[in-house]
């Protein structure tokens, strides 16, 4: 027998079908059936409608006992539940009918094959028995000699997605281990449980190598991203970034006394940092390829790298040494964020703050990130500190967008008006948005601005309480046209910034020299450059420095990690103002705000031809418009708060947090089963759960209202959720579903609720609501349901029949299963999997946007081509004119595409569907098969020129690619213009 459920078969019949039913489950338990008979299981004083529902669970097999008396009483309440054995999904399930009398079977069942009890005949029971009993265990299977055991081994099971792990390290107790994947995190492991202890984030790129110090304090990984990173093993904080390689860092060793840490790259360097200060000591210039291993001898003096075919030995410096020392240079930088509603005076005093002046403001789009220049004695005696005031903007239409740059906060000035009659109104919601977003402990300075213009509105008692009640350090009183208080502000800013828990970072002069410059371009309003372009204006306003492309990509992942510049993922470009996002996602907002059916939607056409609603907003050139229109058009969809759909009038764009149509009034609205009060970024936490879940594969995304969202569950079931704003930051959402729906389902919707609510908020408070079993009267008193359980009482009197009401029902069971905890997890990789596929389509096609229009051709996007054509760049002739000579475009974005051939190393790329399209017989142009691999490189090859060749008989294709470049472009439209 099957020992995975607890009993073979669960009798479902009508209480006038007992005495055939009975002596049917006695001859089924007799020879050894494991039967669940409502008579033999259920005690006196037991749950009725638990036990029904815990037996289904717990059974291998429905028979389901049909006869007219069923059908008129019994029916009805096990339809529901009969959907989990009638699942043909479910392999280990099996639903079997008995036609204990004539009658007529609703079409629901009708379709299945039934066994003929009217006359109990033997072989109709011989089938039966075979049927639940199940199969059963060879004799070979059970016999296992001693020699075939093997331990079970545990597994350290990744509870994100699948990523590659790169490297482990272990502890030097033997109780821990740390891994490093291409996710870009860190993860400690407890070797004897296998089970993931804490997460490490930071790093922007892929984590390949993971060192540990020897007392096991420290851990020091090199990333994808060009740096080094100190951890402290017990908290996950980050203590430090070392910056200075020009390439992947690929090795990491540490010396015997933990003092020194030896990197090697694929720059073809080695590098000597000193833990303690990050300062590089030394950097080994030799090897010609990238370096993939290091090694310290035990004495701690000799290094060993290795690259391609070759052993290097080089002796390290000694610790009060220095080759780089005199030319390096030590920092760190603070997050202030400056916050409040629109019209308080914020512009004005980051002016004052940051320039010493002021000028007359209206509510602006605000201008981001400006350097906060600290007096001299301020600066410890060797690290350089710095501050970056952000302004956020305080108009209701960037709200959602500030969600996503509110991370690293080390402290938040909120600035209200006291001449208005409820000042602090709006300074909760941004409390709350601050608080979750930051990701970190901060402290909060409460401002009156525009002092000046009049007494305060609100009493001194009243700004008391509320910066008791909130939290804040400190209050001051400010004017930026006078600038009284501002000195102390500017003073309160820096002492209450904890400076010591802020990584640092170490660079070499020329990085030093290089950021302040490209700080200096973006204070004199340059927006958007090429990588070229940029290293062009650096070497002419710096004729004396020398230094690589590669340095300058470091310096801009060194300023983009705290957001002061933005790296797009496609055409190279530099985004000097990232302001300039949030500007365009504003007038994005306010456009989908004027939809004439109140409907949070927009087509992505007039997203990509600034068919926006700009008011007075500063425009960018069409051209830099144009790319920053397509980066902001990718963070929407990278960060999930819109989902693309396909229409008639082609892709459109769809916000949840902008709909304005109410939901209608339904008589037959289902009951809410579950609530929850919350606080945090409401906008963002409603989009990114109504978005995630319509990219499960458990939940289709059906209607949609204000703040109200309906899906259908695959058996067709109504279930959603409905959000109500409260007070200051604070919701309420509430979960219903249609009473029919399986229970698998309703736990698999409300956990992930509950986790998304629990990832994405604070202060997540749960509450259950509850309908009487017997009389269908919802339990109104929550508060005495909370009180009952928290005391270990499980059921409560119905008000209306006075039955027992069970609280701790199967839904709750389930609720807190690890079974449906990892039901959950699968469904969310799932999600973010989508999510992570569209935006890498976009970045493609931003990207072959990009190219085309740097090498001057047109580039048009193709949608639902039948032949797996993705878009198609005509090019010019030597007029200028569109010559109708074009290639034709196939995206492919992941490392999953391109698999490495063991004889000979060759990227293979499997031949897909589209193929016979893209021979030259059946296109008059070249097909360019480009993909974009994990290392955010982009190439392409002449796909077309390689059929014609190999035939398309071929189940592999050899990818051969070369960058797609706007030069290689060129060279390919030349060929064909020839």
């Amino acid at each position: 027998m099957s020992n995975k459920f607890a009993f073979d078969v669960f009798l479902s019949y009508s209480t006038k079908d007992k005495a055939v039913v009975h002596n049917l489950a006695k001859r089924l338990k007799n020879d050894a059936v494991r039967v669940w008979l409502d008579a033999w299981v259920i005690e006196p004083g037991d749950s009725i409608p638990l036990k029904v529902q815990q037996g289904v669970e717990q059974s291998r097999t429905l028979l389901m006992c049909m006869s007219p008396n069923y059908f008129k009483s019994e029916w009805g309440k096990l339809e529901h539940l009969s959907l989990l054995f009638r699942d043909p999904t479910n392999t280990q399930r099996r639903f079997i009918p008995i036609l204990i009398a004539d009658c007529e079977r609703p079409n629901i069942i009708a379709q299945f094959l039934y066994i003929d009890w009217r006359n109990t005949l033997d072989e109709s029971y011989d089938k039966l028995l075979a049927t639940c009993r199940g199969r059963e265990i060879e004799p070979s299977e059970s016999a296992l000699s001693m020699d075939s055991i093997i331990q079970e081994p545990i597994v350290l099971k990744q509870d994100d997605d699948d990523s590659t792990i790169y490297f482990i390290a272990i502890t030097p107790d033997g109780k821990s281990v740390v891994s490093g994947s291409e996710d870009a995190i860190l993860k400690v492991w407890d070797l004897a449980t296998g089970q993931y202890r804490a997460t490490f984030a930071g790093h922007m790129d892929n984590v390949y190598v993971v060192a540990i110090t020897p007392d096991g304090k420290t851990v020091v990984s090199g990333s994808a991203d060009d740096t080094l990173k100190v951890w402290d093993l017990a908290t996950g904080q980050c203590r430090a970034t070392f910056t200075g390689h020009r390439g992947s860092v690929l090795g990491v060793a540490i010396t015997p006394d933990g003092k020194t840490v030896v990197s090697g790259s694929d720059d073809a360097t080695l590098k000597v940092w000193d833990l303690a200060t990050g300062q590089c000591r030394a950097t080994f210039a030799g090897h010609t390829a990238s370096l993939y291993a290091v090694a310290i001898t035990p004495d701690g003096k000799t290094v060993i790298s290795s690259s391609a075919g070759t052993l290097r030995i080089w002796q390290l410096p000694e610790p009060d040494s220095s080759s780089e020392a005199t030319l390096g240079t030590r920092y760190t930088n603070a997050k202030v964020i400056l916050a409040g509603d629109t019209g308080v005076g914020k512009s004005g005093l980051a002016l004052r703050l940051t320039h010493n002046t002021f000028e007359p403001t209206i509510s602006t789009d605000a201008h981001w990130a400006s350097q906060f220049k600290l007096p001299q004695d301020t600066n410890t005696s060797n690290t350089a500190r710095e501050i970056w005031l952000w302004d956020f903007a305080g108009q209701p239409d960037y709200r959602l967008i500030h969600q996503l740059f509110m991370d690293e906060t080390q402290l938040a000035v909120m600035v209200f008006n006291p001449q208005q009659e409820n000042p602090f109104e709006g300074l909760g919601q941004w409390d709350s948005d601050l608080e979750k977003a930051s990701r970190r402990a901060f402290k909060k300075l409460l401002v009156a601005g525009r002092c000046d213009r009049g007494g305060l509105m609100v009493s001194k008692k009243s700004i008391e309480e509320f910066q008791k009640e909130r939290g804040f350090t400190t209050y001051l009183e400010t004017s930026a046209q006078t600038g009284a208080g501002c000195n102390d502000l500017l003073q309160a800013i820096i002492e209450n910034i904890d400076w010591d828990s802020i990584p640092w970072t170490t660079t070499t002069q020329t990085f030093k020299t290089l950021k302040e410059e490209i700080i200096k371009l973006r204070d004199e309003d340059k927006v958007l450059l090429r990588m070229a372009e940029l290293k062009q204006q650096l070497e002419f306003r710096l004729p004396h420095e020398s230094f690589a492309i590669e340095e300058l990509r470091a310096v801009v992942g060194l300023l983009a990690g705290p957001g002061l510049v933005w790296k797009l993922e496609f055409g190279d470009f530099v985004l000097l103002q990232p302001e300039r996002i949030n500007a365009y996602a504003s007038a994005l907002v306010r456009k989908v705000r004027e939809h004439p059916e109140e409907i949070g939607c927009i087509l992505e056409r007039d997203i990509l031809d600034a068919n926006l609603d700009f008011q007075d907003m500063k425009r960018l050139p069409p051209d830099d418009e144009a790319i920053v229109l397509r980066a902001m058009h990718q963070t929407l969809v990278d960060y999930g708060i819109c989902l693309r759909e396909e229409t008639d009038q082609g892709t459109q764009l769809v916000l949840p947090s902008f709909f304005k149509r109410e939901r209608p009034d339904l008589e037959d609205h289902p009951a809410p089963i579950v609530s929850y009060r919350f606080k945090g970024g409401i906008e963002e936490i409603y989009a990114t759960l109504v978005v995630r879940l319509h990219h499960t594969s458990a939940f289709d995304n059906d209607r949609l209202w204000k703040f109200a969202a309906d899906f259908k569950a695959p058996t067709g079931q109504q279930i959603g959720f409905k959000l109500t704003k409260k007070r200051e930051g604070l919701a309420e959402l509430m979960v219903y579903c249609d009473p029919k729906i399986s229970i698998d389902t309703k736990v698999t919707f409300i956990r992930y609720v509950h986790e998304h609510l629990s990832r994405k908020g604070t202060e997540v408070h749960r509450d259950r609501h509850y309908v009487c079993p017997h009389c269908a009267t919802p339990v109104e008193n929550l508060k005495t349901v909370q009180k009952r359980l928290q005391v270990g009482k499980k059921d409560i009197l119905c008000v209306d029949c006075e039955e027992r009401v069970p609280l701790w029902d199967l839904i709750e069971e389930k609720f807190a299963s690890p079974e449906f905890q990892e039901r959950v997890r699968k469904l969310e990789a799932k999600s973010q999997a989508v999510i992570d596929n569209q935006s890498k389509e976009l970045i493609l096609v931003g990207h072959a946007y990009a190219i085309a229009g740097e090498a001057g051709q047109i580039f048009r996007q193709i949608s639902n081509s039948d032949c797996g054509i993705d878009g198609e760049i005509e090019f010019k002739n030597d007029q200028g004119e569109a010559s109708g000579k074009r290639v034709y475009l196939h995206f492919k974005s992941g490392d999953s595409y391109l698999s490495k051939r063991k004889r000979d190393g060759k990227e293979i790329f499997p031949k897909p569907p589209h193929a016979k399209y893209w021979h030259p017989d059946s296109q008059n142009y070249p097909v360019m098969l480009v993909i974009r691999t994990s290392d955010q490189q982009i190439r392409w090859m002449n796909v077309s020129d390689y059929l014609a060749k190999h035939g398309i008989r071929k189940r592999q294709i050899e990818f051969d690619g070369e960058p797609f470049t706007a030069l290689n472009l060129v060279n390919q439209r030349n060929r064909l213009l020839a």
